[in-house]
């Protein structure tokens, strides 16, 4: 997608045996500030989630089979009007009322593509195309995994990439979603029907791209031998006024033999900002028409 060359620099990596790996990191955030640039890098991350580039693509690269006709009061073909029609379309956090903050989609889908995405940079994974286009409901979340992706293992394979995310600012090192996140990853490996069906979504929104034929073959691996053998597990601690610390990942590092043969590619994320009002304001944000 080409967002984050300029972002997740500032990290830490750190290696434990069986190909484990962890990484620290921080970023600084003023919302406050319209041309804040992790506020402008999560903007443009959940409308590239949602395939705004797609969309365009679509319109500029392929003939219109029917113009609508100037009589009807709509003109011709409008890129504005249609670049004004997605980014309308996007999560919209007026709609999702009183919700307690925690419970909201505009945080939990906010924090679950900005760890992809850091994901992506500091591990050196793939950006295929997210789920996110797919959804019926823009407020509700994606069922399945919090995320995915595929990298290249030391061994030159590809491998699928699970991502399940933790938003919190819970002082405790490690925090109390940590133990979610265990559980979570933990269960990757044995629930093959749930696993199924993810790839398959993610091998039909993948169509005509580099990534479509290693999905249907992990898929028919899944169901010849009950599993992805190279598979990669990546829990992921969302930090807002809370600094990363390794030690977020404590229990996380030691779980690791929960994962049965997936490895991990942990991280702790610090955005500097509040975590409610960051995904709130980001998402109002790339609804807006700039």
């Amino acid at each position: 997608m080409g967002l984050t060359a300029k972002r997740y620099s500032n990290n830490v990596i750190t290696t434990d045996p069986e190909d484990h790996q962890w990484a620290v990191v921080l970023e600084a955030c003023d919302i406050d500030a319209l041309d804040d640039g992790m506020l402008r890098h999560a903007v443009d991350a959940i409308r590239a989630a949602y395939g705004e580039q797609e969309i365009l693509d679509l319109a500029e690269n392929q003939p219109l089979l029917e113009v609508p006709d100037p009589a009807e009061g709509i003109g011709g073909f409008d890129t504005e009007h249609l670049m004004r029609a997605f980014r309308s379309s996007l999560p919209d956090p007026a709609a999702e009322g009183d919700k307690p903050p925690h419970l909201t989609n505009y945080r939990s889908e906010t924090t679950e593509i900005i760890a992809r995405e850091a994901l992506s940079v500091v591990f050196d994974m793939a950006t295929p195309p997210a789920l996110h286009a797919t959804k019926g409901n823009r407020n509700q979340p994606i069922l399945g995994f919090d995320g995915w992706s595929v990298m290249n293992r030391s061994s030159g394979e590809l491998a699928l990439v699970l991502i399940q995310v933790k938003g919190t600012d819970d002082a405790n090192r490690p925090p109390s979603q940590a133990e979610k996140l265990i559980v979570e990853c933990g269960e990757v490996t044995a629930k093959i029907e749930k696993l199924k069906g993810f790839l398959v979504a993610c091998a039909l929104r993948c169509k005509g791209t580099p990534f479509h034929a290693d999905l249907i073959r992990m898929l028919v691996e899944l169901e010849k031998t009950a599993k992805v053998a190279n598979l990669v597990v990546a829990p992921v601690i969302i930090r807002g006024l809370v600094t990363a610390d390794i030690e977020d990942l404590k229990s996380l590092r030691a779980a690791t033999g929960t994962f049965a043969h997936a490895k991990a590619r942990g991280m702790s994320l610090s955005i500097g900002a509040d975590l409610n009002a960051f995904g709130r304001k980001a998402m109002d944000t790339a609804r807006q028409h700039d």
